[in-house]
């Protein structure tokens, strides 16, 4: 990002996100509340907010997690960078979560995994992703931010088993169909959030992860079947062949195209 530069953007397929990204000298900010949830990761510099409870300071590598209509003021500090993820009350409601954050002051959080996942939601705003995926990194970003007992984390009965087979059965045959974690929750017959908990329980990975390997999967099959790696992006379901190459590379290890290179190589003796 160029030097003092703000940017605002949102991020497609979640209704009430929106990204912050500022470098550059602190813009002087008045008094103000948010309706949202906002969590500010730090790259660089220092961010100093101000309320009637007190000063907060957030530093590089934390996050400064703000609760809606908190009335605060930031000061500045000098030069920073930062990007701010906020996160409307829909939200948290439509995931089965309530926000956990005390409604009188913010929260410095200094946790690496977190503050990469805060990182990998907000750069879904600039790159192609299934509904899966950006719901799933959500999730992981508004999930440490409520209380605790938000939603069931108890065993899985005989009857929920079977609804999550079915959602792998569903995510299996219609890999390439860019559904919801709504859409899935309700085959399940529970919340979004339980669902995420329970399949990954049951299956060893989140529906995303999981949709992403059955694409692969199919990605290979149209590779093998003679189809040109632009169409086998399109039939798999992915945005786009930059979008299809960047998740074939993180599950095999290679680009597709390298994939394509060894189907179609000559076969010796």
């Amino acid at each position: 990002m160029a030097d003092r530069s703000t940017e605002y953007r949102e991020i497609p397929g979640l209704n009430g996100v929106g990204v912050v990204r500022h470098a550059g000298p602190m813009p002087p900010v008045a008094r103000h509340t948010h309706q949202s949830v906002c969590a500010t990761a730090i790259m660089s510099g220092v961010r100093i907010l101000e309320t009637a409870q007190g000063r907060w300071e957030a530093g590089a590598g934390q996050i400064l997690a703000v609760p809606s209509d908190l009335p605060h003021r930031c000061q500045d500090a000098g030069t920073i960078e930062y990007a701010v993820v906020s996160m409307a009350p829909e939200c948290f409601a439509t995931a089965g979560l309530v926000p956990g954050l005390q409604p009188d002051r913010p929260e410095v959080v200094d946790d690496p995994v977190r503050f990469g996942d805060l990182l990998r939601l907000a750069e879904l705003a600039d790159r192609p992703a299934s509904n899966l995926e950006r719901q799933a990194a959500l999730l992981a970003v508004m999930e440490p931010l409520c209380r605790s007992n938000a939603a069931s984390t108890g065993t899985v009965e005989p009857a929920e088993s079977e609804r999550i087979a079915t959602v792998r059965r569903h995510l299996e045959s219609a890999c390439a169909d860019d559904v919801s974690l709504e859409e899935l929750a309700a085959m399940a017959e529970c919340s979004p959030c339980r669902l995420n908990r329970l399949f990954a329980r049951a299956v060893g990975m989140p529906p995303h992860e999981y949709q992403i390997l059955q694409r692969i999967r199919l990605v290979k099959t149209c590779i093998r079947n003679g189809l040109s790696l632009a169409q086998s992006a399109a039939d798999a379901g992915f945005s786009d062949q930059s979008h299809m190459t960047r998740c074939f590379r993180r599950v095999m290890g290679m680009t597709p195209g390298v994939f394509a290179a060894g189907v179609r190589a000559p076969k010796n003796g």
